[in-house]
């Protein structure tokens, strides 16, 4: 960790009495775009922590340290945790089962040595589809209460945490401007919660999303200018996320948007011909005949737009997401190797891209092994944390200077915290089996937990699952990843 005095007397013209308190005695974290240096490329863990109320609800296990270290041994630098918080809370206040479970996830990522981002996600659309005069204040005070907890919970975290304020606020054509107005509220209610907790987060580097996250938007209405305001200079970096076109990378049935509009199947030069062309990447449904193919340039065009408004300006780029639906099963035969080289084409562009324009390209990755997937690293069959797309993977090695990929292991972080107040989880597992029934914690003993008081067990949702006195069976409970609580303890317990 980079570390400098904050010299609070320079600020002093600029910032507030009250904001310089909490700066006065931080060591201050690495820029923005020094952060941006340490991040590579990255993946998201998606359709998992961000589903609302459960993180099991679309097909994913709680994620794994073997998936999240084999994530790092693959040559990701970056991970993104998308993150529910509003459906694990109660009058404004996170769940504090929830808070473990997440701060579980980011431990992980963490001691794996990975930059990791932990966001507000879609979550039932509290924030994203409120961009709205009449629920702001509701919004807001939402916004305020949920950062306060998350960045109270890790204040005392590396600089390789980084929060991001929101996932993908949603913006319509005709009122755009004045709902990103409303957002940049909401972005600036973030900075500001976050750095009123102290600790780390005086200085940490926070991610501002762009409206829908789109880049013509975020680049005509969210200019640097319009960044939120911070106490500190250089620590704050811009998301958009890039699925285009929209045709090709996620549209999967036949809509009518005046014209019946098909899946684009194939990108690139090695497109279909005669009636399958409606299936090709730049097919114009509204001319019914065949437009500009799709190539880099497109790609290269709204890439250039993010290296010219932001990056040129110091403020740095990520896309927090990308990808495109691989159309196994959809296709087969000729057609699926026709669209396979398309879309490794396509990977390969963004890759080589992202790299070009300096912002950091964060995949989509959803865990789903069946059609219309965008899965890299394997969670939903064995071996976990195995490559399920290994072309894929080694074109964003190449793109990145990297050789093949061989899984040699990682080495753990282990001091990835400042010395606070921070709660540490313990895996139960590696706990010493000499600890005194007298001593404050909690002890497995094999298909028991041991404790000198009360042990209350909770599953990851935050729902209470039993409690008892001094030992606890953990008989006839379904298999999983639990926290157990107690004698002024967390520990991890995995159940299998």
């Amino acid at each position: 960790m980079l570390k400098s005095r904050l010299r609070t007397a320079a600020l002093a013209a600029s910032f507030s009495v009250a904001s310089l308190a909490v700066l006065a005695n931080a060591e201050t974290l690495p820029t923005a775009g020094e952060m941006f240096n340490k991040m590579g490329f990255g993946i998201n863990i998606g359709n998992t922590m961000e589903v609302p109320g459960n993180p099991t609800g679309w097909g994913n296990k709680f994620p794994t340290e073997a998936y999240i270290d084999s994530v790092k041994a693959a040559g990701f630098n970056t991970i993104r945790i998308p993150c529910a918080w509003d459906s694990h809370a109660s009058n404004g206040v996170i769940n504090e089962s929830w808070m473990d479970s997440v701060q579980t996830v980011v431990d992980m990522c963490m001691r794996a040595g990975l930059v990791t981002v932990l966001n507000i996600h879609w979550d039932g659309g509290w924030l994203e589809e409120n961009l709205k005069d009449e629920k702001k204040d509701e919004v807001n005070a939402k916004q305020k209460s949920y950062w306060t907890q998350i960045a109270t919970r890790f204040k005392d975290y590396n600089e390789n945490l980084l929060f991001a304020s929101a996932n993908e606020p949603a913006t319509t054509d005709d009122n755009y401007r004045h709902e990103t107005e409303i957002l940049m509220v909401y972005h600036q209610t973030f900075v500001d919660a976050v750095r009123a907790t102290g600790g780390n987060n005086a200085s940490r580097t926070l991610v501002i999303q762009g409206p829908s996250t789109s880049i013509d938007r975020t680049t005509e209405v969210m200019p640097v200018s319009k960044l939120p305001k911070d106490v500190i200079e250089n620590r704050l970096m811009v998301e958009v996320h890039f699925y285009d076109p929209y045709t090709y990378t996620l549209l999967n049935d036949i809509v009518d948007w005046g014209a019946q509009v098909y899946p684009q199947y194939y990108w690139g030069d090695d497109l279909a011909t005669g009636a399958d062309i409606v299936h090709n990447c730049g097919y114009n449904a509204w001319a019914g005949a065949m437009g500009d193919k799709c190539t880099s340039a497109q790609i290269q065009d709204q890439f250039g737009k993010m290296k010219t408004n932001f990056v040129d300006k110091g403020v740095p780029v990520i896309i927090g997401e990308f990808g495109a639906n691989d159309r196994v099963g959809v296709l087969t035969g000729d057609n699926y190797a026709k669209h396979r080289k398309g879309r490794l084409a396509y990977y390969d562009a963004v890759m080589k891209l992202a790299k070009q324009n300096k912002v950091v390209p964060i995949a989509w990755d959803t865990g789903h092994e069946g059609e219309n997937n965008m899965t890299i690293i394997r969670r939903q069959s064995a071996p976990d944390g195995s490559v399920f797309d290994m072309d894929v993977l080694k074109i964003m090695r190449s793109a990145y200077g990297l050789g093949d990929y061989v899984n040699s292991g990682i080495t753990h972080v282990e001091n990835f915290k400042a010395g606070g107040e921070t709660t540490d989880i313990v895996n139960g597992a590696q706990l010493g089996e000499g600890l005194a029934r007298a001593t404050p914690g909690i002890l497995r003993v094999g298909n028991r937990l041991e404790s000198a008081g009360e042990i209350r067990l909770f599953n990851l949702n935050g729902t209470l699952v039993r409690t008892a006195i001094n030992g606890m069976s953990l008989e006839n409970i379904p298999h999983g990843i639990y926290i157990a609580k107690g004698a002024g303890a967390m520990v991890r317990v995995d159940i299998r």
